[in-house]
C-alpha cells in the first residue's frame, strides 16, 4: 500500500470519524434543547404569545372593604368610669340590645353629694335674703339718725347765728350802757351832792360828819358803777373775741362732722348692702351651677349602658384608625369620645386603599376600578374612584421616613352581599385602556446598553430581538415596534437558562 493511502487509514479515517461523532452528538444536544424549548413555548409561565388586544393602564393595590356609614359609639357621659361588661367582638346584635354596662357607683354617690350641696346651698340663699332685707332695714334706719343728727347740727348753728349769738350780743351793749348810766348818774350825783355840802353853810359837826358820809356813799357808788361799767366790757369783749368765735366754731364742726358722719353711714350701709346683695348672689350662682351639674351627672346615669342603634356585628374599637387601639375588656378605665365599639352597616359598602405617592399622577377622581376580594376571587366587583386625599401622608405615621401614601376611596357600583367590612381586596385602578395593540408581561422586557429588546422563538430557536415599549401597568408593558402578532417571547433569558443547564 502506498504511503498516502496508509496515512489516510490510520490518520485522517479516525478523524473524519470522530467529527461525525461530534456533529451527530451536536445535532442530538440541539434537538433535545428545541424540543425542550418547543415544550416551553407551551408553558405559560415560560413563554408569552404577544396577541393583539385591549391593554388595561392602571394600578394593582391593596384595598380594604369598610362601611360607608359606621355607628361608633362609646362613653357619651363627661365621666371617667370602667367597663363592667362587654358583648363579645364580631358579635350579630339587634338595635336595642345592651353592648357594654358601665361602672356607675362613683357617679351615684357624686348625684348624691350634689343632691345635698345643693340643698346646703339653697338654705344658705333664704338666709342670705333674709339678711339682705335686715340690711336694708337697718341701713335706713343708720341714714335716718345721721341725717337727723346734720340737721339737729344745722338747726342749733343756724339758732346761734339769727337768736343766740344777737341776743347775748344785744345783752352785752345794754350792760356797757346801763354800767355807764349808772357810772355817770353816780358821778353826777356825788358832784352835785359834793356842791351842795358845800355852799350849804353847815357848821356843826355832827351834819359835816353826816354830809361826809353821804359824800362817801355817792363814792362808794361811782366805784362799785366804774367796776360794773368795766365787767361789762369785758364780757362784751370776752364774748367778741373768745365765746363767740368758740362757739361759733364749735357749732360749725358739729355741722362738718354730722355730715362726715352721714357720709359714712352711707358708705357703710351701701357698701353692707352690696357684700350682702353679692353673697346672695354669689348662692344663686352657685345654687344654679350646682343644679346644672346635678342635672348633668343625673342625664349620665342612662348612659352607663351602650345599646345598639342598629342591626349588625360588633368590631372593637374604630376600624378606621391606621394602627390598633386599647383592647376593649371589663376593667378598662374610659372617658368621654374613646371609641369603643363600632357596627358596619353592610347596605353601602365601600373600598379604603392607599395609593403610593409614585402612582399619584398615573390616578385621578373618577377612575374605573375592579375589586376582587382576596377571600373569594372568581368575584370581580366594578367601582369608581370617588376620593383622593388632597395632601400625602407617611405610611407609617410615627415615621416620618416612611413612604408617602394618599388615602383614597372607591364606590362600588353593586353591593355583593358576600363582601362584609374588613375584607381584604384586591385593586386593579383603569387609568384608561389601550385598544388593538401588542403587550407581553414585564418579565419577557430586558435592557442593555442599546435599548430595550426580547427573545422571540424561532422555530424553538430563542432570537433576541429589539423593541421600543410604550405604556405599561403593574404587569405588562405594551410593544410599539419590534413584535408581529403571534410573535412568542420567552419570560426568562433562555441563554443564560441553557448555560445554567
Amino acid at each position: 500500500m502506498k504511503k498516502p493511502a496508509k496515512l489516510f487509514i490510520f490518520v485522517l479515517l479516525p478523524a473524519a470519524l470522530l467529527a461525525a461523532g461530534l456533529y451527530y452528538g451536536v445535532r442530538v444536544y440541539r434537538q433535545k434543547n428545541v424540543s425542550a424549548d418547543r415544550a416551553g413555548s407551551r408553558d405559560p409561565d415560560r413563554t408569552y404569545r404577544a396577541t393583539k388586544g385591549d391593554m388595561t393602564l392602571g394600578l394593582r393595590l391593596n384595598g380594604t372593604i369598610v362601611a360607608n356609614k359606621k355607628h361608633k359609639l362609646g362613653l357619651e357621659a363627661n365621666f371617667a368610669t370602667q367597663i363592667l361588661s362587654v358583648v363579645d367582638e364580631n358579635s350579630s346584635v339587634k338595635e336595642g340590645d345592651v353592648l357594654i354596662t358601665f361602672e356607675d357607683s362613683d357617679l351615684i354617690e357624686r348625684i348624691e353629694e350634689m343632691r345635698t350641696t345643693l340643698s346646703n346651698t339653697e338654705e344658705e340663699l333664704v338666709i342670705a335674703i333674709e339678711n339682705e332685707k335686715i340690711q336694708e332695714r337697718t341701713n335706713e334706719v343708720t341714714l335716718r339718725e345721721a341725717e337727723d343728727r346734720v340737721r339737729q347740727a344745722e338747726s342749733d348753728l343756724r339758732k346761734y347765728l339769727r337768736l343766740t349769738r344777737s341776743q347775748k350780743r344785744d345783752s352785752n351793749d345794754l350792760a356797757v350802757t346801763n354800767a355807764q348810766a349808772a357810772l355817770d348818774s353816780a358821778k353826777k350825783n356825788y358832784s352835785d351832792k359834793k356842791y351842795e355840802f358845800s355852799h350849804s353853810g353847815v357848821t356843826d359837826d355832827a351834819a359835816r360828819k353826816s354830809q361826809q358820809n353821804e359824800l362817801n356813799n355817792l363814792k362808794s357808788k361811782i366805784d362799785s358803777s366804774e367796776n360794773s361799767l368795766n365787767q361789762a366790757e369785758i364780757e362784751e369783749k370776752s364774748f367778741k373775741h373768745y365765746d363767740d368765735p368758740i362757739r361759733l366754731m364749735s357749732l360749725n364742726n358739729s355741722v362738718e362732722q354730722a355730715r362726715l358722719s352721714l357720709e359714712k353711714a352711707r358708705i357703710s350701709t351701701s357698701s353692707s348692702l352690696i357684700q350682702a346683695k353679692k353673697r346672695v348672689d354669689n348662692l344663686r350662682a352657685n345654687s344654679r351651677r350646682q343644679a346644672a351639674t346635678l342635672e348633668r351627672y343625673e342625664s349620665y346615669l342612662p348612659m352607663m349602658k351602650l345599646t345598639a342603634p342598629t342591626d349588625g356585628i360588633v368590631i372593637y374599637g374604630d376600624p378606621d384608625r391606621r394602627w390598633g387601639g386599647e383592647d376593649i375588656k371589663p376593667g378598662l378605665e374610659v372617658h368621654k369620645g374613646e371609641i369603643l365599639i363600632t357596627i358596619p352597616e353592610m347596605t353601602n359598602l365601600m373600598v379604603n386603599f392607599d395609593i403610593p405617592e409614585a402612582f399619584r399622577s398615573k390616578v385621578q377622581v373618577g377612575n374605573s376600578a375592579i375589586i376582587t376580594p382576596e377571600a373569594i376571587t372568581t368575584l370581580k366587583l366594578k367601582g369608581q374612584i370617588t376620593e383622593i386625599a388632597t395632601l400625602p401622608v407617611n405610611q407609617m405615621y410615627w415615621d416620618e421616613t416612611s413612604p408617602k401614601i394618599y388615602p383614597s376611596r372607591i364606590a362600588l357600583e353593586v353591593q355583593d352581599p358576600q363582601l362584609v367590612n374588613g375584607m381584604s381586596v384586591i385593586v386593579e385602578v383603569v387609568s384608561s385602556i389601550l385598544h388593538d395593540v401588542i403587550s407581553v408581561p414585564m418579565e419577557a422586557v430586558f435592557e442593555n446598553d442599546k435599548g430595550f429588546f426580547v427573545f422571540v422563538s424561532r422555530d424553538g430557536t430563542p432570537e433576541e430581538v429589539p423593541v421600543t415599549i410604550g405604556e405599561s401597568n403593574d404587569t405588562a408593558v405594551r410593544i410599539t415596534e419590534g413584535l408581529e402578532d403571534g410573535d412568542v417571547v420567552y419570560l426568562y433569558r433562555p441563554y443564560q437558562k441553557k448555560q445554567s443547564e
